[in-house]
């Protein structure tokens, strides 16, 4: 996709943030565009952010196993696409791309032991109306909703967490078709299950999951402007007290306060005006983050712009927050256009890393919001961000309409100089021999379950030939 000029980023990402912005507003908050799509008239698909791109010879939507077998089996090259919620081009396929859209049911629930078997394709956010239905819930989930399970299962999804951080704890089994088109189920003890976590789709293609549930519960989501101090002096503490707990910086502003958002378990009935509540907040984010910290930084005006907003969030979020149910509490709807990298460092490297980080945006006044979010060592995965170890996740999250490249490839060398593992689902630089050296024996199981269950590299693209192959 050709790079425009500033005023072009501008305008597309002003363009972008009105359209989701008044299509969550008049849906109710059911709707947005966060999410890839595919043009049958144009014979395109394009990921959520408009970055990426690409016109497919064939694109097959299966509505059986078998016909997800047999497509894979014929296929001399590729890959599997499911929400879009992409940073980087591992969907891209110039040769075949499978999307599991149709594949999407319900196959079996046993209420007594609180598991659910789903086919791969449903999308968290159907997941999650399903499940509640049930009278079930999942313990924990990452920041949006619009993936698939497959999806997700192929990032190693983490969210926040005291207790639980990952998907892969919540599975059970996986049921993947390697590249001849032979599908099989897979325990927790196998290889291949823990190669399909975090192995962006190179693992074979995930047919069914598995979910252990536990009861459907609620959340109170509060939202608080701290001190940068009590943030990162007195991080074991803010955890021990909340059920799941982040924070948001923001970079290149000279403040001392970061928001702090809550997550925590009540038996509270849900609140009246949760509908309200979500959707005045989200508006509000989207109107901070997506016009007014982008405005304040043509005119370089961000920290104006920052003490406004610390000023504004409480008053935004209705104190001492809002009840939801689980599903509608974890995610956000509506984001603005923006790009992400993110990598999970060791927790005890986070503060060392945070305040570098927040250095290398103030020297280049890069405005970004800057996510952190912690989870314990209970990963499943071969790879993934926060496998190994107990995890601090940090996240830079600029405006579309601002060049990354520079500022990204420079914050991915102090993620690593700090222990630093990266998100694949998100903007990276590094290549295979980089991998090899952040997970070391993991790296080469890793690869060795990839060529067994792919010997011919049908599963690899332009983006993870350089990480995995051969």
């Amino acid at each position: 996709m050709p790079n425009p000029g500033r005023a072009g980023r501008v305008a597309h990402t002003f363009y972008f943030n009105t359209a989701n912005a008044l299509l969550f507003l008049f849906s109710g908050s059911r709707k947005t565009l966060h999410e890839g799509r595919y043009s049958r008239t144009r014979k395109r698909w394009t990921n959520w952010n408009r970055e990426y791109t690409c016109c497919p010879e064939s694109y097959v939507q299966p509505t059986s196993e078998q016909e997800i077998c047999e497509a894979v089996a014929k296929a001399r090259h590729l890959r599997v696409v499911g929400g879009g919620h992409s940073f980087n081009s591992s969907p891209i396929s110039e040769e075949m791309l499978l999307s599991l859209d149709r594949y999407d049911r319900i196959l079996n629930v046993e209420k007594d032991r609180k598991v659910v078997k789903v086919q791969a394709g449903i999308r968290l956010r159907d997941l999650g109306e399903k499940l509640t239905g049930l009278g079930l819930a999942l313990p924990c989930l990452g920041s949006t909703n619009a993936q698939s399970i497959a999806g997700l299962v192929s990032t190693d999804l983490h969210g926040t967490g005291r207790d639980h951080g990952f998907l892969s704890e919540q599975v059970n089994s996986l049921r993947i078709v390697d590249a001849s088109g032979k599908a099989q189920t897979y325990q927790k003890d196998s290889p291949v299950f823990r190669a399909a976590f975090g192995g962006i789709g190179c693992a074979g293609v995930i047919t069914e999951v598995e979910l252990q549930c536990v009861d459907a519960f609620h959340l109170c989501k509060t939202v608080k402007i701290i001190s940068r101090q009590q943030a990162e002096n007195c991080t074991d503490q803010l955890i021990a007290e909340n059920d799941h707990v982040s924070f948001y910086y923001v970079g290149s502003v000279k403040a001392d306060s970061v928001r702090m958002n809550c997550w925590n378990r009540t038996s509270e009935p849900c609140s009246r005006s949760k509908t309200l509540n979500k959707l005045s907040t989200e508006l509000g984010d989207m109107l901070y983050s997506g016009y007014i910290f982008g405005f304040a930084h043509s005119v370089h005006m961000q920290d104006s712009a920052h003490r406004l907003a610390a000023r504004l969030v409480p008053v935004a979020y209705k104190s001492p927050g809002f009840v939801a149910e689980w599903h509608r509490s974890f995610p956000r709807k509506l984001f603005f256009s923006h790009d992400e990298i993110e990598f999970g460092v060791p927790y005890e490297n986070w503060r060392a890393c945070i305040n570098e980080i927040l250095q290398l945006l103030e020297s280049h006044r890069y405005l970004s919001v800057v996510e952190v979010r912690f989870t314990p060592d209970r990963s499943l995965a071969l790879l993934g961000p926060g496998v190994g170890r107990r995890t601090c996740y940090i996240e830079l999250a600029p405006t579309m309409s601002l060049n990354r490249d520079l500022v990204f490839s420079r914050a991915e060398q102090i993620f690593v100089k700090y222990g630093g593992q990266p998100h694949l689902g998100k903007k990276t630089y590094l290549k295979e021999q980089d991998l090899q050296t952040i997970y070391g024996e993991r790296f080469k199981q890793f690869k060795r379950v990839r060529k067994a269950q792919d010997p011919t590299g049908k599963f690899l693209n332009k983006f993870t030939q350089p990480l995995f192959g051969e």
